[in-house]
């Protein structure tokens, strides 16, 4: 007995399918053209939303997880070059001793030359006098100018609570303030204490002009209000 044979009927073409052969035609050609292009556009606007959209500049007043737990005396170190970097005062006041977290006082001592040109801002330079230094000095700078902080170690001291460091320093800081120097350089000295959750900071800063140029005291006298 011979089986009849009935013809099924042809299926509709799919834009997008990728099963079997098919034969080509210049339709179907152009129709998977057409999704793929569709799909690539879905795809790039979806998640590269914003993709070319400029960064919002970081907040000064927040930290930031560049900041590195100083479990090391030289961490802090880091810390400081980097909050200066990224004008992040919040990161760069946590680098120093505070009072309020039962730190001893910070103590900063001017260069000379500085100290007799700023006598009344540095009569009793305290924790938030560095602050607002460091604040004010952020604000007359925008977010794209050049910021960092060169050091150079000139020997370091090192007892069972405390690590004092010496170097040579070239501060470069881009502001609006016309007529005032960008870079600073001298010699300063940092002593480093470690707290009873043992973090180190910076609690006492020396700073000595060497060269012609502005010492970073005059910057602190100059960016104080």
């Amino acid at each position: 007995m011979i089986a009849s044979i009935q013809n099924s009927p042809p299926s509709s073409p799919s834009l997008c399918k990728g099963g079997g052969r098919e034969e080509s035609s210049p339709w179907r050609l152009g129709a998977r053209i057409l999704c793929l292009l569709f799909v690539s556009a879905f795809v790039f606007t979806s998640a590269g939303c914003g993709l070319f959209e400029p960064r919002d500049p970081e907040d000064p007043s927040q930290s930031s997880l560049s900041f590195e737990p100083p479990t090391e005396p030289s961490i802090v170190i880091s810390n400081l070059q980097s909050a200066i970097e990224q004008k992040n005062a919040a990161n760069y006041i946590n680098c120093f001793a505070d009072e309020t977290k039962g730190h001893p006082a910070f103590v900063f001592t001017p260069s000379p030359e500085a100290a007799a040109l700023y006598t009344a801002a540095f009569d009793n330079w305290t924790l938030e006098h560095e602050q607002s230094y460091f604040l004010n000095l952020v604000a007359r700078s925008n977010a794209q100018a050049f910021a960092s902080l060169s050091l150079t170690s000139k020997g370091s001291t090192v007892s069972a609570d405390s690590v004092v460091y010496s170097y040579d320093y070239i501060l470069v800081f881009e502001h609006s303030e016309s007529g005032f120097a960008k870079t600073a350089r001298g010699t300063l000295q940092f002593t480093l204490r470690v707290s009873q959750s043992n973090f180190w900071m910076i609690q006492r800063w020396m700073d000595f002009s060497t060269t012609s140029d502005v010492s970073w005291s005059h910057f602190k006298g100059k960016f104080s209000n």
